[in-house]
C-alpha cells in the first residue's frame, strides 16, 4: 500500500467542557477486567490486544462523577459492547444474530441461568445488567433494556450489509450507526452514574431525543475519522464515514475529512442551541425544581461524554497504538 497521509481536524477546538476523568478508574478497572478475563473469552495474545484499547479508560473519561460501584457497572458495560464486537466481526449473519439473541434474552431475564453449551457472551451480558442493575430506576431499567434491543438489531443489520460489501449513503449509514454506536445503552448509564430519576416523559422530549441524537452523531464522526487507518489497514473500511463520504462525494481521504468536519460543526451548533433551548425553557416545559435540575445535570453529562470520549480516542491503543497521545498533539496520521 502507498503511504498515505490525512490530517484529523480540532473538532472540539470551542467545545466548553474540558477533560475530566473518575477518580475510581484504576481500582474499577481492575475490578472489570479481572471480571472479563475470568470467561476466558478471548486466547492470551488476543486478550493482551484488548486490555490494550482500554475500554475502562473511555467510561472513566465519559462518566467521571460516577460512583466506584457505578463506575464498575459502566466498565462492564464497556467490555460487554466490545467482547460481543470482537464476537460478531468475523461471522456471518446467522452466527451474529444468534449471539445477538443470547444477549438479549440474558438482559431480559438475569436471574436466569444462561443454557449449557451457549456462547459465553450470553452469561457475560447477564452477570453484567444483573449486578449493574441494582436499585436503578424502573424507567431507566426499561430505557436500557429497549436501547440494547434497537443495538443488537443494528449489529445483526450490520453483519447483513458488511457481507454484501454495500456502501451506503450517508444518510443511511447514519440512520444505521445511531444505533450500533451504542451510545443510546451507554446514555443510560449516563443517567445510571449522575443517580438521576426522569420519567419516559421528560426523556421523549424532542430537544432531548435531539441533543441525544447530535452526541451521537458526534461520537460517530470522531470515532471513523480516528478508526479509519485500522480499518483500512484491515480491509474493512468500506462501513466508516470517511469511505461513505468519499464514494457519495466523489472525493480523496483529505476532502472526506474535511466534509466530516464541517458537518461536525454543524452538529455542535446545533447541539449547543439545543441545549440553551432547554435551559432557558424556550420550547421546552419545566417538570418542577427537582427534574430541571436532573435535566440540566444530564445535558452536561452528554457535553462530558464528547469530550471523554474524544480523550480517549487518542488515550487507548484502539485506534494509534502507542502514539496516540503524540497524534493528538500533531493531528497526523500515516496509513502505511
Amino acid at each position: 500500500m502507498d503511504r498515505q497521509v490525512y490530517y484529523l481536524p480540532q473538532t472540539l477546538r470551542n467545545w466548553p467542557w474540558g477533560r475530566l476523568i473518575n477518580p475510581y478508574y484504576a481500582q474499577a478497572r481492575m475490578e472489570s477486567v479481572a471480571w472479563l478475563e475470568s470467561f476466558c473469552p478471548f486466547s492470551s495474545q488476543a486478550q493482551h490486544v484488548f486490555n490494550k484499547c482500554d475500554f475502562s479508560l473511555v467510561s472513566a473519561l465519559t462518566f467521571p462523577k460516577a460512583s466506584h460501584y457505578d463506575l464498575r457497572s459502566c466498565c462492564d458495560l464497556m467490555h460487554t459492547f466490545f467482547t460481543l464486537d470482537e464476537y460478531t466481526d468475523a461471522l456471518g449473519p446467522p452466527d451474529v444474530k444468534a449471539l445477538c439473541d443470547a444477549t438479549m434474552e440474558a438482559i431480559e431475564n438475569p436471574d436466569k441461568p444462561r443454557p449449557e453449551g451457549e456462547n459465553i457472551i450470553g452469561e457475560i451480558a447477564r452477570q453484567f445488567w444483573r449486578r449493574a442493575s441494582v436499585d436503578v430506576p424502573r424507567p431507566c431499567q426499561e430505557r436500557f433494556v429497549n436501547s440494547w434491543r434497537t443495538y443488537l438489531g443494528s449489529v445483526v443489520e450490520q453483519a447483513e450489509r458488511r457481507s454484501n460489501s454495500y456502501i451506503c449513503t450517508m444518510n443511511e449509514y447514519l440512520a444505521a450507526r445511531r444505533n450500533n454506536i451504542g451510545s443510546d445503552p451507554s446514555f443510560v448509564f449516563l443517567e445510571i452514574s449522575l443517580q438521576l430519576d426522569l420519567p419516559h416523559e421528560v426523556m421523549e422530549h424532542p430537544l432531548i431525543v435531539a441533543l441525544n441524537r447530535d452526541t451521537t452523531d458526534m461520537i460517530i464522526l470522531a470515532n471513523d475519522m480516528c478508526s479509519y487507518k485500522k480499518e483500512v489497514l484491515a480491509n474493512d473500511a468500506d462501513y466508516n464515514a470517511v469511505t461513505v463520504v468519499m464514494v457519495n462525494e466523489h472525493t480523496d481521504i483529505a476532502g472526506g475529512i474535511q466534509w466530516i468536519s464541517d458537518y461536525h460543526d454543524e452538529i455542535i451548533e446545533h447541539f449547543l442551541r439545543v441545549r440553551e433551548d432547554v435551559i432557558k425553557k424556550n420550547g421546552f416545559p419545566s417538570w418542577g425544581t427537582d427534574i430541571d435540575d436532573q435535566v440540566a445535570k444530564y445535558i452536561d453529562g452528554l457535553g462530558q461524554w464528547i469530550r471523554g470520549h474524544d480523550e480517549w480516542n487518542f488515550g487507548s491503543g484502539r485506534y494509534f497504538g502507542d502514539r496516540g497521545l503524540e497524534i493528538q498533539k500533531t493531528r497526523t496520521v500515516v496509513i502505511t
